[in-house]
């Protein structure tokens, strides 16, 4: 049986069978970088020194899946700036997953697109694109490669963020009609229907009566 892959940020929060496949992974990981869960996990990309230490980490893993795409570890050096790019690279693609997958359908409201570069190699292998640039740039080139393939596979639907607003937690959806909307129903799920129980029953105790 073949070793569960590790992503560092994500690993925090979910096992395995939450993980999407291949360096579609490494957006999910990204994504789940962000201070979240139960009890209050730390935001990895608060600092240049914890940002660098997950972006190794992560290339790394995406190495082992995709070695002949990917970036390689240790080869993007974050400064200041590169870190702020990295943080609006996170919070527009977790928009932009919010959106897409939110219960009432996608937002009335056109996202401002996220753009990079790629170039296409052809071979005895066939096509494929290959991530470009330098530092955060190359890192944005090849998450938008992964979810640009999954989009054409019918997969990126399958890439969530929790629905409960106190989770957000970037989760794979493998059920079969592709429903879920909770990170973890038995604790996302759970104590979202409790909160909105609790509302729905306020709400009662303050209406005015009907006689």
């Amino acid at each position: 049986m073949t070793a569960a892959v590790q992503w560092p940020a994500s690993v925090r929060y979910q096992d395995a069978t939450n993980v999407a496949p291949g360096g579609l992974g490494f957006v999910q990981d990204l994504l789940n970088t962000a201070s979240q869960g139960k009890p209050r996990q730390p935001d990895l990309l608060e600092a240049v020194a914890t940002a660098q230490e997950w972006l190794d980490l992560s290339l790394a893993v995406v190495n082992g899946i995709d070695p002949d795409c990917a970036p390689e570890p240790k080869t993007v050096t974050l400064d200041a700036r590169g870190l702020r790019s990295l943080r609006s690279l996170r919070d527009r693609i977790r928009t932009a997953l919010t959106a897409t997958t939110a219960e009432d359908g996608p937002a009335s409201v056109a996202l401002p697109p996220v753009e990079t570069t790629a170039a296409v190699r052809l071979d005895s292998d066939g096509a494929r694109l290959r991530p470009r640039g330098k530092g955060v740039e190359l890192v944005r080139s090849y998450a938008l490669i992964q979810l640009t393939a999954a989009s054409y596979a019918d997969t990126m639907r399958r890439l969530k963020v929790c629905a409960n607003p106190r989770c957000r937690g970037a989760f794979y959806d493998r059920s079969k009609n592709c429903s879920r909307i909770w990170h973890d129903v038995a604790t996302c799920g759970n104590a979202q229907n409790v909160r909105v129980y609790r509302a729905r029953l306020k709400a009662r105790a303050v209406a005015p009566s009907s006689d």
